[in-house]
Parts: structure tokens; sequence; C-alpha cells
């Protein structure tokens, strides 16, 4: 966590061991632990779980479930959850959000 001991100075320090860091990310060279920030490990935490695909289907008029524009012939449905999303939507749920909002919303 980050401190401010020692003279006023900000530092962090490793939740193991205790050591003191002046910057992160860094490997602590007394227990080995990986010290980052936590919105560094905000960031990067949808690469080691990336959000699975969504299965292409044909639609009627039905609404999409993220913006409410209407899927006219091709939508992307999430098999969790079953919501049916646009295909801008889609992208910008795998390529932004990197998680379902209807998975959220359901609790999926």
């Amino acid at each position: 966590g980050i401190n401010a001991e020692y003279g006023g100075t900000v530092g962090f320090t490793c939740p193991t061991c205790r050591s003191r860091y002046c910057e992160i990310p860094v490997e602590c060279r007394v227990c080995g632990l990986t010290l980052v920030c936590a919105p560094h490990l905000a960031r990067s935490y949808h690469h080691l779980f990336p959000l699975h695909l969504f299965t292409e289907v044909p639609v009627g008029q039905e609404g999409c479930e993220g913006c409410g524009a209407p899927v006219e012939q091709t939508g992307y449905r999430c098999d969790r959850c079953t919501k049916v999303f646009c295909y801008t939507c889609d992208l910008f749920i795998h390529d932004m959000l990197h998680h379902c909002p209807g998975c959220e919303i359901t609790g999926s």
C-alpha cells in the first residue's frame, strides 16, 4: 500500500514482507511478489480472462440489449445470459468493456 512515513515521502510497501519501494510496478527483491497499482491491474485484468465470443443468431425485429436499436437480421447472443446485441454493441462489449452487461444485470 501507499504510505507517507519517513519524512513525508510517498512510497509503496510490500504487503507480504513490508519492504519499501519508490515506484511500482516492481517485483519485490525480498519475497518475489509483483507489486502493481490497482488501476494498472484493472486495465490488464481482461487479458487474463477474455470475454467469451457471442453466438451469431438470426433475429427478427428484436431490440438490442445494449443500445435499444432494432436488430434487423443478425444478432449476437451471450450464451450465459441469452441477451442479444447488435453488431456495434458486440464490438464495443468485446473491445472496450470486456464483460457482458447482460450478465452483470442478471448475475450470470
